[in-house]
C-alpha cells in the first residue's frame, strides 16, 4: 500500500490518497484524528449586533473565490433572479444574508428520500420548483443566492461528532446523536454546513439546512416557536458537535481520478480498476 496526505487541489482541501496492488488481500487503512471543538457564535454573543459594512468593501484574492460561480453554484440567471426578488432593495450584506435564510427557512424542505446529502444543483432546484433535499441541496441554495447578491458563501463538508446539547432540546435526532456511552455512529453523519463573509468581519457561520431537518423530524410548522428559535440560533452561529473537513465545489482531485470534476468531497472517493465506485 502506498498513501499519503495532499493539499494539490484548487481548494487546498486535505485530502488522504491511498493505493493498493492489484494482488493485496486485504484493503484496509486506519485512520486516527484528534480534534477538539469549540462553538462558533458571534450572534449569541452580540458581535454582529452594530455591523455596518466599510464603504469601500474589497475582498482578498482567497475570498473572492467564493464569490465565483460553479458548475453547480450558479450565480446569474433563475438564481439571479430569485436573490433579485429576495433581497428586494436592502444593501447590508448580513441583512442581505439574513433575508435568504429566512426565505430558505420559509419555502424548502428537507426529503429524507435524496441520495446521499444530494446534489446541490442550484439552478435545477430553483428551476424545477422543487424546493427540497438535503443539507448539500438546501445550503447550497443559500451559498449560490449569496453569491448572486455579491456576498462570499461557500460550504463547509464534515461530520456530526454526536449529540447536540443547546439544539438538542429542540430535537434528539436530527441535529446528531450518540448512543449511551456518548460515542458517535460517524459512519452515517456526513453533514455540509455554510457561511458567508462580512468584510470587517470575517466569515459567518449558518445552517439553514438543520432548520428544515429538525422540522421534519419533529413535524413542526415554519410558524412554530420551536422552528423560530432553531432558526434564529444557526443563522451566525453553529453547534461544536460536528467538524469541517473542506469547503471545495465541482474541482479535480490529485491525483486526478477517472471522475473529474467532482461535485464535492463530502464523501470518500474510490476507484477500482481505473473506475469510480459509488460513494454515496
Amino acid at each position: 500500500m502506498n498513501a499519503y496526505v495532499t493539499e494539490n487541489n484548487k481548494y487546498g482541501a486535505k485530502t488522504l490518497f491511498a493505493t493498493w496492488n492489484k494482488d493485496a488481500q486485504k484493503r484496509d487503512l486506519k485512520v486516527t484524528m484528534v480534534i477538539e471543538t469549540k462553538d462558533r457564535e458571534p450572534m449569541v454573543k452580540g458581535a454582529l449586533e452594530n455591523y455596518t459594512p466599510p464603504k469601500d468593501i474589497q475582498y482578498s484574492v482567497d475570498v473572492q473565490e467564493y464569490l465565483k460561480a460553479t458548475p453547480h453554484i450558479k450565480t446569474d440567471g433563475i438564481v439571479k433572479e430569485f436573490a433579485d426578488k429576495i433581497l428586494g432593495k436592502e444593501t447590508n450584506p448580513l441583512k442581505k444574508a439574513e433575508l435568504i435564510h429566512h426565505w430558505i427557512v420559509k419555502n424548502m424542505e428537507r426529503d429524507n428520500s435524496v441520495l446521499g446529502c444530494g446534489d446541490g444543483d442550484v439552478e435545477k432546484i430553483l428551476t424545477t420548483g422543487v424546493l427540497k433535499g438535503k443539507c448539500t441541496d438546501i445550503n447550497s441554495v443559500f451559498v449560490a443566492l449569496a453569491r448572486a447578491a455579491g456576498i462570499p458563501a461557500r460550504e463547509i463538508f464534515g461530520i456530526r461528532l454526536g449529540a447536540a446539547e443547546k439544539m438538542g432540546k429542540y430535537s434528539k435526532g436530527a441535529f446528531g446523536s450518540a448512543n449511551e456511552q456518548g460515542i458517535a455512529n460517524v459512519s452515517g453523519g456526513q453533514h455540509c454546513r455554510a457561511e458567508f463573509y462580512l468584510a470587517g468581519f470575517g466569515w459567518v457561520p449558518v445552517d439553514s439546512a438543520d432548520v428544515a431537518k429538525m422540522r421534519l423530524a419533529e413535524k413542526k410548522s415554519v410558524e412554530d416557536k420551536d422552528t423560530q428559535a432553531v432558526a434564529k440560533y444557526l443563522f451566525g452561529n453553529w453547534e461544536a458537535n460536528w467538524v469541517g473537513f473542506n469547503h471545495a465545489r465541482d474541482f479535480d482531485l490529485y491525483p486526478q481520478p477517472e471522475l473529474a470534476p467532482i461535485n464535492n468531497f463530502g464523501y470518500p472517493y474510490a476507484e477500482s480498476r481505473w473506475r469510480s465506485v459509488k460513494f454515496l
